[in-house]
């Protein structure tokens, strides 16, 4: 492989895949595309359902917390892709943009071109959907969008138990409203995962001016003089590297990853920086702050009457699920279970759902440790959309091959925590509704009946649902640690593209906005150059 490009890209995740595709197919700029892991597994990354069995194995960071104040000292678990596809690869396919107040609120922050009629263009390019064609949606993109075609029929029991309780239905989450129950959009292809090293690398991979470096794992950006020019890996984790970019250098590594290798660069609050040894090039305390996260608790679960009159047949174990998958396209491993959906608020006056409810026809581990699915009930969980608590990420060590320090610091704002008891109240309500009555047993389990109760069960239960953001956020000066053009403050010649650079989460699952932001940063990175 040559020394020299004109651009590099660390991270072919949901972001970085994008991005090497919309650089290298216009004009003959060239472009080396970074990956800490490798292909994916042929078989568990394709099937819908079997997307837990990659948790923890190669693909995976396999990354934890620290202990949680807020969550009785738990560590929790923090899956994060390493592999082509990054956690597209990982992720349940959830196809959810949020809604126009989180963009708009974005702008007025400051982020000029990042409000909502400004970015809804980058999610109709992306698009290749099957359900709408319409002001709201794209048909001719890279990225396959579906309802799943193999949803349960208990979805619209949980839809009519949903508008018993006041959540009118709505066929389209992702279009003019998001408030309202309805079947979720998935990235799925002809019944198989579309992630976006499928979506957007697949297509140029045989491309002159596209580099794919697989197992690198970046030890740091060389900046020189202010300018980034070069990037610091080690070839299969071991033999050291280093190529050079002539343009511009994108981080595109993920909220855990952008701010770590930034810090491990110099570019971070100075005082931790240098308490590890590592040179201060740019004092920036916002990198690794604002770390923000979706987490949502155990949910509600009700028994059902007759589990195999409602739920069918189900496979004994995973290796019979794949089987079935395989020579049907169907059976339970062809969708996650996680198919329905509902956006609502219970305080008079929300602009927009403060709460994302999401229906599970089954209480199943999908497989995951026991090779068994549990047949007793359907559940309602999630979480709430703009939660207030913020965490971090720090060093562990100046090593690059450390994990870093992930302390998402869970309901830190105490907020958070009246909104997670209204909102388990508030499932409870759409559980015991009329509609489950013919097909469940009396009452939702567990029987919580004070506000201190539910506290207990959620700081008990409650954990993330993979979607950390912000801690390398936009905005136009102090505060942030880029700007709308996502140029990172204080260097020339080096920006971060990835969900880490949200001003605030969005509401509901985060892959879909990040794809989007990979989008418009293309443009905005081909437009300086």
């Amino acid at each position: 492989m040559k020394n020299g490009f004109d651009f590099i890209v660390i991270g072919a995740g949901s972001a970085g895949c994008v991005l090497a595709r919309r650089l290298c197919e216009r004009g003959d700029a060239s472009v080396a595309l970074i990956e800490a892991g490798g292909d994916p597994d042929p078989v568990l990354s394709r099937i819908p359902g079997a997307a837990p069995r990659q948790v923890d194995t190669k693909s995976d960071w396999r990354f934890r917390t620290v202990p949680q104040k807020g969550l009785y000292d738990r560590v929790i678990d923090y899956p994060r892709g390493r592999v082509l596809g990054g956690s597209s690869v990982l992720n349940y396919m959830i196809y959810v943009r949020g809604n126009a107040g989180d963009y708009n609120g974005w702008a007025q922050l400051g982020n000029t071109g990042w409000g909502y009629d400004d970015v809804l263009p980058y999610f109709v390019r992306a698009e290749a959907n099957a359900e709408f064609d319409d002001t709201f949606h794209g048909t001719e993109g890279p990225l396959s969008v579906v309802k799943n075609p193999h949803t349960h029929p208990l979805c619209e029991v949980f839809f009519e138990a949903a508008r018993q309780s006041g959540i009118p239905y709505n066929a389209d989450i992702n279009g003019a409203e998001q408030f309202g129950c309805g079947y979720m959009q998935a990235t799925i292809r002809n019944g198989a995962r579309c992630d976006t090293a499928t979506a957007y690398l697949d297509p140029v991979r045989d491309k002159n001016n596209l580099a794919i470096v697989k197992e690198a794992m970046v030890t740091r950006v060389v900046i020189e003089n202010g300018r980034a020019i070069a990037v610091d890996y080690l070839e299969n984790g071991q033999t050291p590297r280093r190529i050079h970019a002539s343009s511009e250098i994108i981080i595109a590594a993920g909220s855990i990853g952008s701010p770590h290798l930034l810090m491990l660069s110099g570019i971070g609050p100075a005082d931790h920086v240098a308490a590890h040894g590592i040179d201060v090039i740019v004092d920036n305390p916002d990198v690794g702050a604002h770390l923000e996260d979706h987490y949502s608790q155990d949910g509600v679960f009700r028994r059902l009457k007759e589990p195999e009159a409602s739920l069918g047949a189900l496979p004994e174990t995973f290796e019979a699920a794949v089987e079935e998958f395989q020579k049907t396209g169907g059976g339970w491993l062809a969708t996650m279970q996680v198919d329905a959906v509902a956006f609502h608020s219970v305080d008079p006056g929300s602009a927009y759902p403060q709460f994302q409810s999401i229906f599970r026809p089954a209480i199943p581990d999908l497989f995951r440790t026991s090779g068994r699915l549990d047949r007793a009930g359907v559940a309602l969980g999630g979480y709430i959309c703009r939660p207030r608590s913020q965490g971090t990420v720090r060093l562990a060590s100046s090593n690059p091959l450390d994990a870093p320090l992930i302390d998402p610091n869970y309901f830190s704002d105490p907020e958070d925590m009246r909104l997670m008891i209204a909102h388990h109240r508030r499932n409870a309500e759409i559980l015991n509704a009329p509609a489950f009555d013919a097909i469940c047993d009396a009452s939702p389990s567990p029987d919580l009946d004070t506000d201190d109760a539910v506290e207990d069960f959620i700081r008990r239960t409650a954990s993330t649902v993979w979607h950390p953001t912000s801690t390398c956020r936009m905005g136009p000066g102090e505060g942030a640690v880029v700007g709308p053009d996502l140029s990172v403050h204080g260097i020339e010649g080096l920006s971060v593209c990835d969900a880490s650079v949200m001003p605030t989460m969005t509401s509901g699952n985060t892959n879909a906005p990040v794809i989007m932001i990979a989008e418009k940063g293309s443009d905005l990175i081909l437009a300086r150059h």
